[in-house]
């Protein structure tokens, strides 16, 4: 018989044997509660009535207690304000009392209390949370806490609750290959780009390299060489040697030299502009809602409470606020747009600054330069930056305007002045972007960007050659709207107009739009472009339709330009999660060539690899292969990943189990023989979550907890560890010293009296956690009826779920 039939049977029978014991337990056999100041949890079960309905009496001695937790160490499920987090292990004291420690309070994304260090061996959160409220599971093994939302922590505002440190090398790897044959000459190419470096107690170390082979001629480039550490106090990144220059306002390229910016991770950004404020009378579900969409929850305590920090639809629409205590009573009220945004929806820019000498492949000078960039919050809606560059070539000041004159509406300008003492020009550049959201459905947007015949930007400064001015832009104009209309679909339309100094103009206009039609997927667009005295004027027809059909899809697109016609179709399959294809041919009517095109990529355990041949009519054929991942050196070995490794990741243990897969934030990796997988790329100064996918698990291993969170800071290796154990679970058909089967119900204990189950029908016993040799007791009315010894094999059969094994109590 299959083992899943094994299963249902075996589920069946635990189901059976817990309703029976659930029954047997049930209130008209509870006579009383204990008196002369015994705990009223404690209860006084009807023991003859118990062993009438074919329990062991004794069995009222472990449910005589209301439920409580063990004391020790438990993995639980854990919620905090109705959102689900990581499973943890936490302490029970020998009361079945919650002792959160650290690690609780960081799992759990709370705040530690200030009163923490005065009682660590077992603390109670209402010392510093009165309103908290702490509801216990053991039946489900659940913890469900409910604090005020000033309790909880908010990413990025306190460096310290991460952890740092670790050491480890890494090699990013990017191969790839392509040749054709056919009438024409043929070609083939060979590129290969690493990255290699190492993390050390969070310091970062990179270099880039790349490889390359063209019809026989090789070349080798050295690309960038740069040493990177986040100092937490001061919230900014630190990065030294081969860099690109952080401040936006200028563009720079590549310098040797070293910068300071901020991170973006700690500057405790808001999510959202909005703050709800009001009160609880009950433990309550708040819904905040925004044009009728759901946009955040939780639970509060009662009592008053402060909300902030969560995202926002736009800051234009008012806010729905509900509230459902657990009474079932429901609140309404309405936060205006008007107040939200009086807490101010627009962020600075911290400073930045950098210096360094320019080191730009194909550039002809290389001089020494500086920028430093910083920004205010003047009002709520208002915000300016201001940045400044300089070199012996060349220097530029610039200011951008950032602004919400109205609630529709956003207004940014920027202006640069530059001064090219090389070539004696100087000049301005203006751009201005206005957003207006006409209505829900309707937004439009104009810009315009003007500079005067003196303006350069860095990259021409540093040429060697004068500069003609005459074909550079003067001005740029553009306009656009978009609507969505439910029965039409989402069409939208653009316009922009360029003209050079010297007066030649181009414009180019764009309609486009999309809808779906039950399963299929339609878009289409329409180009003109106007052209100039060096480029043909063009125009461009666009039709594209996809019906996706599970993890398949058919395509087709259609297009017509000047140049010619082309339309096609492609089949997708995706049916496995690591793996697919896909087959396509297309039409070239202008050259009257027909292209078959196939396709596969895979993910493996090691390595990305991808690879294509296509082949059309003039028998011309052209194939291509493709391989990325990565190779990680740590404490315990080498261990190969599938994905490129960022600049913060870690490595996970799954006991000493290989192939096993896990989810992580960068996709799916497996551990190597000796339980080891790389986690390729942690978020930095963010919480991470890592699950093990348990199918993948021999049937005879359990794990503790498959799904945890680790929380690092940037550039830290983390290490994660999963507490994995093989297990045999034995059904055991149990007769007595004359063959029949064991009595019903009966009590079965190990040698430490410990409860292990109880007897069921015919004699049949699970025993979830087997070893060969172990002995057993078998109990009826607390006396020992018989004693049996498990017979088993020393390898365990891992084909199932359980075992089967027969054994003779006597």
């Amino acid at each position: 018989m299959d083992s899943q039939y094994y299963i249902k049977d075996m589920r069946i029978s635990l189901s059976v044997l817990s309703l029976a014991i659930a029954v047997a337990f049930s209130t008209p056999l509870m006579v009383s509660a204990k008196e002369g100041g015994a705990s009223t949890d404690d209860i006084e079960f009807d023991t003859q009535t118990v062993k009438a309905r074919g329990v062991d009496p004794a069995l009222a001695q472990w449910f005589n207690k209301a439920p409580r937790f063990l004391p020790g160490t438990t993995v639980v499920a854990l919620s905090v304000n109705g959102a689900q987090k990581s499973k943890l292990e936490v302490h029970f004291d020998k009361h079945g009392n919650f002792c959160p420690d650290k690690a609780f309070f960081k799992a759990a994304g709370l705040i530690t209390p200030s009163g923490f260090e005065k009682n660590p061996d077992c603390f109670d959160l209402k010392t510093s949370w009165p309103q908290a409220e702490l509801n216990l599971d053991p039946g489900e093994n659940k913890i469900d806490l409910v604090v005020p939302a000033d309790a909880l922590t908010v990413a990025g505002q306190d460096a310290s609750q991460y952890e740092h440190g670790g050491v480890a090398g890494m090699l990013n790897y990017d191969a790839q290959y392509m040749g054709s044959s056919g009438s024409s000459s043929g070609t083939e190419f060979e590129q290969l780009d690493t990255e290699a470096g190492f993390n050390a107690k969070d310091w970062i170390f990179r270099s880039r390299e790349s490889l390359s082979r063209l019809n026989g001629e090789t070349s080798v480039r050295h690309q960038a060489a740069y040493t990177q550490h986040t100092f937490d106090e001061m919230k900014k990144v630190l990065q030294a040697g081969q860099v690109s220059l952080a401040n936006s306002m200028f563009s720079t390229g590549q310098v040797l030299g070293m910068q300071m910016f901020p991170d973006t991770a700690l500057q405790n950004s808001k999510s959202g502009a909005a703050v709800v404020d009001g009160i609880a009378d009950t433990q309550s579900v708040v819904e905040v809602r925004q044009s009728g969409v759901l946009v955040y929850s939780t639970t509060v305590p009662a009592g008053p409470f402060h909300l902030q920090n969560f995202p926002l639809l736009n800051t234009r629409s008012d806010l729905s606020i509900k509230l459902t205590g657990n009474n079932g009573e429901v609140r309404q009220f309405t936060v205006p747009a008007a107040a939200f945004l009086a807490n101010g929806a627009a962020v600075a820019s911290g400073l930045s600054f950098g210096a360094g000498k320019l080191d730009q492949e194909g550039s002809t000078k290389s001089p020494m330069l500086a920028t430093v960039g910083t920004g205010w919050a003047l009002t709520p809606r208002t915000v300016l930056n201001v940045g400044i560059l300089g070199s012996s070539v060349y220097r530029a000041g610039a200011a951008s305007l950032g602004m919400q004159p109205f609630n529709a509406t956003q207004l940014n300008i920027q202006s640069s002045f530059a001064q090219d003492s090389e070539h004696g020009d100087k000049g301005i550049s203006t751009s201005v972007n206005v957003n207006h959201q006409l209505t829900e459905r309707v937004s439009a947007n104009v810009n315009m960007t003007q500079q005067t015949s003196g303006y350069q930007e860095f990259s021409d400064a540093i040429q060697s050659d004068d500069q003609d001015s005459g074909g550079r832009t003067h001005n740029q104009y553009g306009a656009g709207i978009s609507w969505a209309v439910e029965d039409i679909g989402t069409p939208s339309l653009s316009w922009a107009r360029s003209t050079t100094f010297q007066g030649q103009s181009t414009t180019y206009v764009r309609g486009g739009w999309s809808k779906q039609i039950g399963r299929a997927y339609l878009s289409a667009s329409l180009e003109h472009n106007s052209g100039t005295d060096s480029m043909d004027a063009d125009d461009r027809l666009y039709v594209n339709m996809s019906i996706p059909f599970g993890n398949r899809s058919v395509s087709s697109y259609y297009t017509h330009a000047n140049t010619g016609t082309r339309y096609g179709g492609r089949y997708s399959d995706r049916s496995s999660q690591d793996r697919g294809w896909s087959l396509a041919a297309d039409r070239d009517e202008e050259g009257q060539n027909t292209n078959l095109t196939s396709t596969m990529d895979m993910v493996t355990p090691v390595s990305q690899l991808s690879g294509s041949i296509s082949r059309d009519s003039n028998n011309f054929t052209s194939w291509s292969g493709h391989s990325s991942g990565s190779v990680v050196a740590h404490n315990h070995g080498v261990t190969l990943s599938p994905y490129h490794v960022g600049d913060t990741f870690g490595i996970a243990k799954v006991g000493n189990e290989g192939g096993i897969r896990l989810d992580t934030p960068s996709g799916p990796t497996w551990t190597d023989s000796k339980g080891y997988a790389v986690l390729p790329t942690l978020n930095g100064y963010r919480s991470s979550a890592i699950q093990v996918d348990t199918r993948s698990l021999d049937k005879n291993v359990d794990i503790n907890n498959a799904w945890q969170e680790t929380s690092l800071a940037r550039g830290a290796v983390g290490y994660i560890n999963f507490s994995v154990m093989h297990t045999r679970r034995v059904l055991v058909t149990l007769t007595d010293a004359h063959g029949q089967p064991a009595l019903h119900g009966a009590s079965v204990f190990n040698k430490e009296g410990e409860f292990i189950t109880v007897v069921g029908d015919k004699g049949k016993t699970f025993i979830p956690d087997s070893k060969p040799g172990m002995q057993f007791d078998v109990q009826a009315s607390g006396k020992t009826i018989c004693t049996f010894t498990l017979s088993l094999p020393e390898d365990a059969d891992t084909s199932g779920i359980f075992e089967v094994a027969n054994a003779k109590c006597s």
